[in-house]
């Protein structure tokens, strides 16, 4: 552990969120004359790997700042009100759970703008895909720091457009069916998973997720709990994806370019797990208890399903 002042901890977990949305602001204006160079789609897709390298350094001295001692402690926290009508605040904060997966989802960022760099997929617009690209980043690592249900919610869904035209423009054979399959199945999910999320803040009171899991469930009866649980846990499932929501995933990840399929494997399928363990666990303990087994089922048929389909096909 370095010793970092709470000051900067605070600072960097924030740059770590903005710095990739304002780099796609940055990526979609004209470059500077100076910065044209011969090829204006390298220029742009250089400074798609330096807004990246600049965030992943950026996650790495959080990470070097961290208390490991305490990970159970959140850290680097800003909570400033944004709307007081609604008790919605931009809080965003990161312990032991979300550390690994912001410098996972750095790390994995930085090297798919490399390698795009190298080889940029065939598509309409360098501008456009170091756009999305950074777009998408900055939606996932909110995802994993913001401590806001409904926070929370519009960057759970922030990482659907830009992986929807990275699929549709510049994918594969059937692109377009795998985009929209990938489209519809996790806009049904999120418009559950909303009224689960509104269900739990205005019966609690609040929607910090701190202040909720603090709370453990007692301020929520066990009905509403088993009604969130479903609600909430049906938008997470098509993200993680749990069977039998999971049939949008191999046409994505066949028709995805590789920057696209990388990101998706490595960081999107770990946003739904997350919510589980960040949400519902500890919002809904005695919701989870009872849809439990049914969970472990449904977990184990993802995993035979794909077993048996490769023995009887060899």
């Amino acid at each position: 552990m370095i010793d970092i002042s709470a000051s900067v901890m605070q600072f960097l977990l924030a740059f770590v969120v903005a710095a990739p949305l304002l780099g796609a602001v940055a990526a979609l204006l004209p470059a500077p004359p100076g910065l044209k160079g011969r090829n204006p789609d390298q220029a742009v897709l250089r400074h798609g790997v330096t807004v990246t390298g600049a965030v992943l350094a950026a996650a790495l001295v959080l990470a070097a700042g961290f208390d490991h001692e305490h990970p159970q402690t959140m850290q680097a926290t800003t909570d400033i009100s944004w709307i007081p009508a609604l008790d919605v605040r931009i809080h965003l904060g990161t312990d032991g759970i979300s550390l690994p997966l912001l410098v996972l989802t750095a790390l994995l960022t930085f090297l798919c703008a490399l390698y795009s760099y190298f080889k940029l997929p065939a598509g309409p617009s360098a501008k456009g895909f170091v756009a999305l690209v950074l777009v998408l980043e900055s939606g996932t690592l909110a995802t994993f720091a913001v401590l806001d249900l409904m926070l929370f919610f519009l960057a759970f869904e922030m990482v659907l457009i830009p992986m929807y035209f990275l699929i549709a423009r510049w994918g594969g054979e059937g692109r377009q069916p795998a985009a929209w399959k990938f489209v519809l199945y996790t806009l049904l999910g999120s418009v559950v998973m909303l009224l689960g999320l509104l269900l739990v803040g205005l019966k609690s009171g609040t929607f910090d997720m701190v202040a909720l899991a603090t709370d453990n469930g007692r301020g929520l009866t066990t009905s509403v709990q088993v009604i969130a649980v479903l609600a909430i846990g049906v938008g997470l499932a098509v993200k993680t994806p749990m069977w039998p929501l999971h049939s949008w995933l191999p046409d994505a990840h066949t028709a995805a370019p590789t920057v696209g399929s990388v990101l998706l494997a490595g960081v999107l399928l770990k946003m739904g797990t997350y919510g589980f363990v960040r949400i519902l666990l500890p919002v809904a303990p005695d919701g989870m208890r009872t849809f439990a087994p049914y969970l472990a089922a449904f977990a184990v048929v993802g995993i035979a399903a794909p077993v048996r389909r490769a023995t009887s096909n060899g």
